[in-house]
């Protein structure tokens, strides 16, 4: 009988929003096969007597969609050591029976108290061990970055099915990245861990976090930090490690925090036009710099002649945020524009504030509600009361605006589509006759 998909991790997908190219394909038995081994593997089974059990379906299904994780993982199990780690052997040399949520680690989120909840939990795990060590560990950690040994620990979320089994060198990774608050590899758009890069770039991975190592070993926390920040090998890296270089030198007679500043400084200068720079931005935003605001208000002042919907929303959206009255207002015009010259009521700045929540919370947007009130095009669907029912912009803008301004006109979701459209009408004879007044 042919396995099928996981419920769980398809429900994920689903509910994250994923693409389809997302979704785990159907389940054949191939899937059956490499699940079974996983569930083997982290019951802390013999791993030859799981490739053994592997084998078979690998090797009759080479088409298998499946195939790019079975294959390796059995290749893999096939080259683990034949007996399991002592338990008096160093940590280090046990990564492969970890048992720790392998995103605590990779996340840097979690460095905090979720790794110190682990750590005190399951104080015999390696990995625990290890995380409890100081910095020094990181010299013991490195020649386990060519470790391919498959890890009893958990693959963390299910939200890419494409996400393979962690093995021993993913986690020395997530390690000396633990200890040394730095990024060698982050992988944000595939997810892919260190074991699954070519051979090439694996290797000058590692040769990296070897040459970092022996620069800073006898240097502060920062200084390491500082030293791997020009190397980051895309954004997500860079933000990563400008924040925590930031967060590391508050306080201290340094200039440690002002250089992470001005690397997002310039980052958001650099990337001003699109979702990089909102990204920078945002971070300097959490570190209580709002600089940006400036940058992106002359952004959004070039958008004015052009209502078109190919601006980078992204850098509205942080308007959105973080702006003032100038902001809101710059943005109102664009909006305007928009809906008078092609009608973007579900697109451009009009559909992203209407769409937020900041169209719900935020006083200055009401006057954006009050526009989208015109968008009555049904472009979309809400399930309600166990059917779908079609929804339009103007639906999503009423139901937000008499939240807003503390009025009921009577909008109910579930109500039929034109009982709907005539409390929208409703609002707009409200809007005109008293709400623009106040709210503009």
């Amino acid at each position: 009988m042919t396995a099928r998909v996981p419920l769980v991790a398809l429900a994920l997908a689903l509910v994250a929003g994923l693409s389809p190219a997302a979704i785990p394909p159907p389940g054949d038995e191939v899937s059956a096969a490499y699940y079974a081994a996983l569930g083997d593997l982290r019951a802390g089974k013999e791993r030859r007597g799981i490739a053994d059990r592997l084998a078979p379906a690998v090797e009759k299904h080479p088409a298998s969609p499946y195939h790019t994780l079975a294959g390796p993982l059995l290749e893999d199990l096939v080259g683990s050591p034949a007996g399991a780690a002592k338990a008096d052997q160093p940590p280090e040399t046990r990564l492969a029976d970890t048992r720790v949520p392998f995103y605590l680690l990779r996340h840097a989120e979690n460095w905090g108290g979720p790794v110190a909840e682990f750590v005190k939990k399951e104080p015999k795990d390696p990995v625990a061990e290890l995380a409890a060590a100081d910095r020094a560990v990181i010299g013991r950690l490195i020649p386990r970055l060519t470790d391919r040994t498959p890890t009893r620990c958990s693959g963390g979320m299910l939200m890419n099915w494409r996400a393979a089994q962690p093995r021993a060198c993913d986690v020395a990774l997530a390690l000396i990245e633990y200890h040394g608050r730095c990024q060698f590899h982050a992988d944000s758009i595939n997810g892919t861990s260190l074991h699954q890069l070519p051979d090439a770039d694996r290797e000058k991975v590692v040769a990296r976090v070897a040459d970092w190592w022996a620069a800073v070993k006898d240097k502060p926390v920062a200084a390491g930090v500082r030293a791997q920040l020009p190397h980051a090998r895309s954004y997500p890296e860079t933000v990563a490690m400008a924040k925590e270089l930031a967060r590391l030198g508050e306080g201290q007679m340094t200039d440690d925090r002002e250089f992470a500043l001005n690397a997002l400084r310039g980052m958001v200068k650099q990337y001003s036009r699109s979702h990089v720079g909102a990204y920078a931005a945002e971070a300097l935003a959490e570190l209580g710099d709002l600089s940006a605001v400036d940058v992106f208000h002359d952004v959004c002042e070039s958008w004015l002649g052009r209502p078109d919907d190919s601006h980078d929303l992204s850098i509205a959206m942080y308007l959105c945020r973080h702006g003032k009255r100038r902001e809101w207002e710059l943005l109102h015009a664009i909006a305007s524009e928009g809906v008078a010259a092609k009608g973007l009521g579900g697109r451009g700045v009009l559909g992203t504030v209407v769409s937020n929540r900041w169209g719900a919370n935020d006083p200055f947007a009401v006057p954006f509600l009050a526009l989208a009130l015109g968008q009555t095009e049904m472009t979309g669907g809400r399930y309600l009361g166990g059917k779908t029912l079609p929804f339009s912009n103007a639906d999503a803008a009423c139901e937000k605006l008499q939240k807003q301004v503390g009025k009921d006109f009577g909008y109910d979701p579930a109500a039929p589509a034109a009982e709907r459209l005539a409390v929208v009408a409703k609002a707009r004879v409200w809007w005109d006759a008293e709400g623009k007044v106040k709210y503009t």
